[in-house]
Parts: structure tokens; C-alpha cells; sequence
């Protein structure tokens, strides 16, 4: 019930492809709250719960990569050739930097129509899920997230139709993706986003503006002669 809805993905992907003599692998760039031991090992002991769910051992691979990366390490993986593809079944996002910065590979994408990402991603390009809202669930809930918020549930049909259709026919998503990140780049570069807010600040009546302080000029005062006091 995580807010990524990883353990979603890595079911279906497992229930989708065992069995399958050509089989893809999944990526997971992930972590519950750090970059330490004991959160991989915790990861790896799930990952490995839900392929106990699963009635078969044909399973495609799971990889999991763990930790912290450079700029330039992630810019390695997006491009990677062997990497074809995005996928974000998740529940919400603020924003949803890393699909953002997935666009610039030009390669497809597959993602929850829902909160953050739907700011950057044009539904004619990039493969949008359905679904519906439920409350969060219990086991999820914190401080921060509340039970009676509202997270995006996938819809498993769709999730599973867009999986199986990217893998099989890969060459008709390719020029979706070629189309979003042009798309990305000319409306949310760093030059767009000054433009943008450039617009906003004209609209504001008049800003505070730092002015010289001028003080009054005060005439000299004389205080008078005191006499002087023999003893």
C-alpha cells in the first residue's frame, strides 16, 4: 500500500510475463526511507514476498537499484539502450521530477493520470492510466498522510493491457515518446519557467520599491550660557 505503488507494479509485472519464453525485466530505482542496508535488505525481503504470491518460479527479473546516485549516474540510466521505457503507477505526487527528467530520453512512458505528472504530461504522447479514488489505506497512514485522504487506485485492466502492448508492439509508443520530450523541453525548461513567472510578476500592481531615506534637516540648537558660580 506504499504511495509509489511499487508492490502493484512488480505483481503485475510478475503475473504478466511468467511463463513467457521472451520476458523483459523491471528496474526499480527505490527506497522506503534511505540509502542503508537494512532498507535494500527490507525491499529485496518484499520483492521477494510478492514472487512467493505468484504460482509459478518462471518469473522475469526484478532488479533493484538501491542508494544514492549522481546526476550524471541517473542521465546514464535513462539512456541507457537497454532501457525502453517509464513506468509510475503511482497513488500521488507533488510534482514528479524524475518523469520529467525521463522525457528528455525520448523514449515512452507509462503513468497514473492523476496529480503531479498530469502538469507535464501530454496526454497525446505519454500512455495515461485510469483509475478511481479511494481513502488511504490504513497501513499507510501517518502524521503527514492522513486515512481520510484521497490516493489514485490504478485501474489493474488498463495497467496490465498498456504493460503487455508496450513490450509486444514497443515501435508504436516510440514516437509518443519522441514528442513529449520536445514537448517537456519547450514548456518547462528553466529559460519557459522564467518567462512564465516573468508574466505572473507583470500582472502585480506595483512591487515595494527601495527608496533614500531623507530625514528632515533640524536647526541647530544653543543651549544657553550658564554663569558661572564662586564659592
Amino acid at each position: 500500500e506504499d504511495r509509489k505503488n511499487v508492490g502493484l507494479l512488480i505483481k503485475a509485472f510478475f503475473e504478466l510475463f511468467k511463463n513467457k519464453k521472451t520476458k523483459p525485466a523491471l528496474i526499480l530505482k527505490t527506497s522506503i526511507v534511505g540509502p542503508s542496508y537494512m532498507d535494500r535488505d527490507e525491499i529485496l525481503k518484499r520483492i521477494q514476498m510478492i514472487r512467493n504470491t505468484c504460482t509459478t518460479t518462471d518469473l522475469p527479473n526484478v532488479y533493484l537499484l538501491h542508494g544514492e546516485f549522481s546526476d550524471e549516474e541517473m542521465n546514464d540510466i535513462y539512456n541507457h539502450p537497454k532501457v525502453k521505457a517509464m513506468v509510475s503507477l503511482t497513488k500521488g505526487e507533488g510534482f514528479g521530477r524524475p518523469l520529467l527528467e525521463f522525457t528528455q530520453s525520448k523514449k515512452p512512458i507509462i503513468c497514473s493520470n492523476w496529480s503531479g505528472p498530469v502538469d507535464f504530461l501530454n496526454k497525446e504522447f505519454v500512455t495515461m492510466v485510469e483509475g478511481t479514488l479511494e481513502n488511504v489505506h490504513p497501513s499507510a497512514a501517518n502524521q503527514w498522510i492522513l486515512k481520510e485522504f484521497k490516493w489514485f487506485k490504478p485501474d489493474t485492466g488498463q495497467v496490465g493491457h498498456y504493460l503487455k502492448d508496450m513490450f509486444e508492439n514497443y515501435k508504436n509508443y516510440v514516437d509518443g515518446g519522441k514528442r513529449q520530450a520536445y514537448y517537456a523541453k519547450t514548456n518547462f525548461s528553466f529559460e519557459k519557467m522564467n518567462e512564465k513567472l516573468a508574466e505572473h510578476l507583470k500582472r502585480v500592481p506595483e512591487f515595494p520599491k527601495q527608496v533614500q531615506l531623507k530625514l528632515p534637516q533640524l536647526k541647530k540648537i544653543e543651549l544657553p550660557k550658564l554663569k558661572k558660580v564662586e564659592a
